[in-house]
This record gives structure tokens, sequence and C-alpha cells, in this order.
């Protein structure tokens, strides 16, 4: 009975062994092979084309941004995309859907969030630019975007199943950023170096919040063609390429 406790022990080591060990060791070697080959891979040669065919447009969020939203007609969404092990978090699309009026088509901005871009803030913090800038829209804000003018002419994109892809690259007016740092310079002055959600933005990190770099928008939409545009979409759009 003794020599069977034993044997017993010692098959419950190894396993304990394999489950502590051995299986985040497995996934620490073989999770960077599973990203590498996860999305559409071909979508990567690509990007150069998608972003030469890029039109700016004049965007104006609709009055009834909030209610879009409330009611369902306007949806915000995240999805986890990719894990980027060198710096340790997940790469994730944060999107925005609303019906924009003015072009009587439902519009969808994307943003890329996780170590693409950053901005120094109070304290020298570092935050995600994209991870702040998605947050900052508002009713009437007036934008430009970049538009795919295939995706543009194509008649099947701007319904609320499919809606038009596009990529902030200004905002021209509208936004509340000076009314948000005086907020939070004045709960900063209550709480010194706490942590607060609407911290206070630098003025180099505030032109960012307003101009995004043609540089991070590339990488942006090099995730949106691997990571989000279906493969029979992506397809269709190159067919002629």
């Amino acid at each position: 009975m003794m020599g069977s406790s034993k044997g017993n022990w010692g098959r419950y080591s190894l396993q304990a062994f394999g489950i502590s060990v051995l299986g985040p060791l497995l996934f620490y070697l073989i999770n960077p092979i599973i990203e590498h080959f996860k999305g559409n891979r071909d979508a990567v040669a690509y990007t150069k084309t998608y972003v030469s065919q890029w039109d700016s447009i004049r965007l104006v969020l609709p009055e009834n941004l909030f209610d879009q939203t409330l009611q369902g007609e306007g949806t915000s969404y995240v999805q986890v995309i990719k894990y980027d092990k060198k710096q340790s978090q997940r790469i994730y699309a944060s999107n925005k859907r609303y019906y924009i009026p003015q072009y009587k088509k439902n519009f969808e901005l994307i943003w890329i969030v996780g170590g693409i871009d950053e901005i120094v803030g109070h304290y020298q913090r570092r935050h995600d630019a994209a991870g702040i800038q998605c947050q900052l829209m508002r009713p009437n804000m007036v934008l430009s975007v970049y538009v795919n003018r295939k995706q543009w002419k194509d008649k099947s994109y701007g319904t609320k199943e499919k809606p038009m892809p596009v990529f902030l690259h200004r905002i021209i007016s509208g936004d509340d950023i000076e009314e948000r740092n005086k907020n939070a310079l004045r709960k900063d002055r209550r709480f010194p170096g706490e942590i607060m959600i609407d911290f206070y933005l630098p003025p180099k990190a505030v032109q960012r919040m307003r101009n995004t770099p043609d540089s991070v928008n590339y990488k942006f939409a090099e995730y949106y063609l691997r990571y989000l545009l279906p493969e029979d979409e992506f397809e269709r759009l190159f067919e002629e390429e």
C-alpha cells in the first residue's frame, strides 16, 4: 500500500509540474507561431494599395450621437485581434458605428488600440493615443476622415450591417478638450497625483488628439485588412489588383 501511495504521489507531482510549468512554457513557445499565422496574412502586402486609394471627406457627427448609442442605432464595440508578446498586452479594435444623415449612410470609425501610438500625459504617464481619441467623439463634431474610394463607390457599403469603414485624419472642430483639461486640473488640485479617467492632456497630446499621423493610420489600415475585413470582401476589393 505504501508503494502504491508513493507511486500515486509521483504521478500527481508530474501532473502538477506539467500543468504549472510545462503548460505555460508551451503556450509561451507556441503562441507567437499562432499569432504569426492569425488573420489574413495576404492582406499585409495590399496595405499600401489600399491606402493609396484613400480620399479625404468631411464628416459631421450626428446631433443625436448619444441617443443613437442608447437606442442601438449607433454602436461601440471592442474586438481583441492580437496579443503582443513583446509589450505583454492585447491589441484590439475599438470602433464606433453611427448613421450620418449628411451622407445617408452608416459609418464605422476604426481605431486600433494597443502599443501602436502613445501620448505622454500629466506626471509623464503614458497612454495609448487611439484609446483616448476614440473617447472624444461628440455630437456635431466635424471630422476629416479617410475612406477607400472603391468602398465608397460600392453601394453595398453604408448599411447598418455593412457600415462604411473610415479612419480619423483630423478633428476639425467641435471637441471639448479645453473643458476636459479644466476639469482635470480642478480634480488634480483636490487629489494630486491620483489617476483620473479624464486626465489632463498636455499641449503635445492635444495636438495628437486632433491630428492622427498618416503613419499611424497606415498601421490601422493594415490591422483592418488583416483582422477585421472578411476574406471574401478582401478578395472582392482587390480582385483587379
